[in-house]
């Protein structure tokens, strides 16, 4: 079996990649014959077996999914070098079926003359929405089907596209639209040539939208890996606490309007804590004069590989969830508390889907005031509203998300599908 990916570990660009690799291996593990196309760089080894699984980075890509010209390589250049590779891949090894991760689907069209099975894992929103973020207007959910004249409406009025700054030169340009638009034609055209899987039941709704039936299998939760985490969430109430035990808080995500980390260093205001915040993007600068403005004992961390996450988990007492965006899924928070940490996220989008299952607190999608009263009572009294024994909510999350449940459901789709 082949899996085609743009990015692959150690190269990761969000929760995408780190949910292939664990299926990969986790399939490998049960003894099927997992491979993997991707692209490489950075002086990785063009062919390597890890874990049991096969990769080929041969694909050619921008270097990340951030600015212009990397965005315009990965548009021009990715789709032909899936096609010409896997035709390539298939003539020597002759795979049962392929499975398409992320906008790689672009060339189900052209790889179905291969008459091998199409599988599709759809975890993002490029092939449902121009902009890549399901944000109309970029303030509010977009609950339609997008056509021309509502892509441009909503473009002149959104300040990113994707994890990319909507500056003047891409928001008021007629040929950024048309090839934006473009290319998430092509992308949605491909969806009718695989079998869906969605990531959560709030994109199986979402592709329902657009008329194509899924069905649901969700990203894999590693729990060995937050095993070594043994403390439990023990805020004290504020008259109890001193200085050096003021509530600690932790951020994990790309620096983007749509992930919210303004709305957390707004929420923090007037609260006794320590927020550490993981990560980077176009708004860096502004968060960090808006730390520097309010006095807030607040920093902003470069991102940490991910076997480091964890350990970040161990430092924290809370962990925010701010999207203002509808995550497909939510990963952060089913890894904190799995950590034993609870999570206060957004009621948007997949953070439904995951914190609704286990020990966590919702809050309004870029609500900062309301994050900030949840704070301050928090803050104040300990804990009156976390109820919810995290010990049993794990046991709960083990269920739905552990390696074992997800391969279970992934093998009994390929059978079903009379593979």
């Amino acid at each position: 079996m082949l899996f085609i990916s743009e990015y692959y570990p150690p190269l990761v660009m969000g929760g995408g990649e780190i949910n292939l690799k664990q299926v990969a291996e986790a399939l490998a593990k049960s003894k099927m014959d997992i491979s993997v196309l991707t692209s490489g760089g950075n002086g990785l080894k063009i062919e390597e077996t890890v874990r049991g699984v096969k990769i080929y980075r041969n694909l050619k890509t921008g270097e990340k999914p951030q600015g212009i010209i990397n965005n315009l390589k990965r548009s021009l250049v990715f789709p032909s070098s899936i096609v010409r590779e896997t035709i390539k891949l298939q003539r020597k090894h002759k795979f049962d079926r392929i499975h398409f991760m992320g906008t790689s689907i672009i060339a189900a069209k052209e790889l179905r003359k291969l008459k091998v099975p199409l599988f599709a894992t759809i975890e993002s929103y490029p092939a449902l929405c121009p902009k890549g973020d399901r944000m109309y207007c970029g303030e509010k959910e977009c609950k339609q089907v997008c056509s021309w004249s509502k892509f441009i409406f909503c473009q002149l009025h959104s300040s990113e596209i994707g994890k990319t700054r909507n500056s003047w030169y891409l928001k008021y340009n007629p040929l950024s639209w048309r090839y934006i638009y473009n290319f998430y034609k092509k992308l949605n055209h491909s969806l009718k040539y695989c079998r869906l899987i969605a990531i959560s039941e709030y994109v199986q709704k979402v592709l329902l939208q657009h008329k194509h039936q899924s069905v649901v299998i969700p990203n894999i939760i590693d729990f060995e890996m937050f095993k070594q985490i043994k403390s439990k969430w023990k805020v004290k109430p504020f008259s109890q606490r001193t200085k050096s035990n003021k509530i600690k808080i932790i951020y994990l995500g790309s620096l983007t309007k749509y992930k919210g980390p303004q709305v957390l260093i707004k929420a923090i205001n007037g609260i006794d804590c320590r927020c550490d915040l993981y990560g980077e993007g176009p708004l860096k600068e502004e968060l960090e004069e808006m730390i520097k403005r309010k006095r807030l004992d607040a920093k902003i961390h470069a991102p940490v590989p991910y076997e480091k996450i964890p350990e970040i988990y161990a430092q924290a007492d809370l962990v925010i969830f701010p999207s203002i965006w509808p995550e497909p899924f939510g990963r952060i928070a089913i890894e904190a508390m799995a950590a034993g940490k609870p999570v206060i996220g957004s009621e948007i989008g997949g953070i439904k889907d995951t914190i609704g299952k286990g020990a966590g607190l919702y809050f309004s999608s870029g609500k900062a005031l309301e994050l900030n009263q949840i704070l301050q009572k928090i803050n104040k009294n300990g804990d009156p509203s976390l109820t919810v024994k995290i010990k049993d909510s794990v046991k709960t999350l083990r269920r739905q998300f552990s390696p074992e449940a997800v391969t279970i459901k992934l093998i009994n789709n390929y059978k079903k599908m009379n593979l």
